[in-house]
């Protein structure tokens, strides 16, 4: 089979990134990141009404820039939070479309991905996928297991650009990823780490049970959290809201903005480096925790994502966790190559996609 265009689509809360890779995932033809109207979006009642809308906006934009849809192999989005979704590739189909759609899953714009590429792909006749959800992992059962009977760690993370930042670093040491074991921090707006072993993510250190992050609160002690959710002044959305968007240093600090935090430590205020310091030693405690799962034996510890551009912050957390093995800043992040790379390898044959 001749291994043509993929067309890429990364869909966020108010903008859709969209590439094409051609060659083999050696050049980028085409890159746009579309902005959407904020009051449109909010206008829909779920993630799952704006297919229609994000897909019209899609073809236009391919057809101002005179794309020829028959150019294309494949069209690959990023996977939605499907609790059952293991690592790697699955094939979109009729069944995991709609369980994309469900409104049992949590309400992420990353759903969108898998519903926009089968969209897109269907009238084609062209394969559409999914790669690396964030809900995409292979916990080991002994890991899922909470203290609490029935309730099962389900297990998030930043898992595509971990496995892409491990298969970088692996093949910069001429080595295969699968042979290797990782500790990958992806540290954004969120900030979660993951366990790696024979390639795929066995423990996770997610964004309500690990480190807080610039908007999320992380773990919080159960006896606390409890009380402020029965204390008559908070609502579920607002429980929500404080686990993921106006937790972590926001909550702290007023801002979300790593260098706006660093320049108020600068300027000499004590409080924005006591928040700063734990935020990186949370992050160096979920990296310890991790080692345990994989016995001590860690090849190399990756900080990867936007914020570990941060010398200030990868410092210290290098400070707190350099003990457990060699760490490797690599970052920022490549999910646009990271959909493309997944998608050509199962076009070849290197990987299998899998049914849902």
């Amino acid at each position: 089979m001749k291994i043509r265009d993929i067309l890429v689509i990364n869909p966020g809360s108010t903008s859709t990134k969209i590439a094409i890779y051609a060659n083999q995932n050696e050049d980028v033809l085409f890159e746009e990141n579309i902005i959407h109207d904020e009051e449109i979006i909010l206008s829909f009642p779920n993630v799952a009404s704006q297919r229609e809308y994000r897909r019209e906006m899609i073809l236009q934009m391919l057809e101002e820039d005179g794309y020829d849809l028959t150019n294309l192999s494949a069209v690959v989005g990023r996977g939605g939070m499907v609790y059952e979704l293991a690592g790697g590739g699955y094939r979109v189909n009729e069944r995991l479309c709609d369980r994309l759609a469900s409104s049992d899953i949590p309400q992420h714009a990353s759903s969108l991905g898998g519903l926009l590429a089968y969209a897109i792909a269907t009238p084609l006749g062209l394969p559409a996928y999914i790669y690396d959800s964030t809900m995409g992992c292979d916990l080991l059962d002994v890991v899922k297991l909470t203290g609490i009977a029935g309730v099962e760690k389900y297990g998030a993370t930043h898992l595509l650009n971990s496995r892409a930042q491990a298969i970088k670093y692996a093949a910069s040491i001429g080595r295969d990823y699968k042979d290797l074991q990782f500790i990958v921090c992806h540290m954004g707006g969120g900030i979660t780490a993951n366990a790696w072993r024979d390639g795929k993510v066995i423990d996770t250190a997610a964004y309500d049970d690990g480190p807080m992050a610039p908007e999320r609160s992380g773990g919080i002690p159960l006896l606390l959290f409890k009380k402020l959710c029965f204390d008559g002044r908070h609502t579920e959305k607002d429980m929500e809201d404080l686990i993921s968007g106006k937790g972590g240093i926001y909550s702290y600090l007023g801002t979300k903005d790593c260098l706006e935090v660093e320049n108020r430590i600068e300027g000499g205020d004590d409080y924005a480096k006591l928040v700063y310091e734990a935020m990186a030693l949370q992050v160096a405690k979920s990296v310890a925790g991790l080692s345990c799962v994989l016995k001590g034996q860690v090849d190399v510890i990756i900080l990867t994502g936007g914020i570990a551009r941060s010398k200030m912050l990868t410092d210290m957390i290098t400070e707190y966790c350099g003990h457990i093995g060699k760490i490797e800043v690599m970052a920022g992040e490549g999910e646009m190559e990271a959909l493309a790379g997944g998608t050509l390898r199962m076009l070849m044959g290197e990987e299998i996609a899998k049914e849902y």
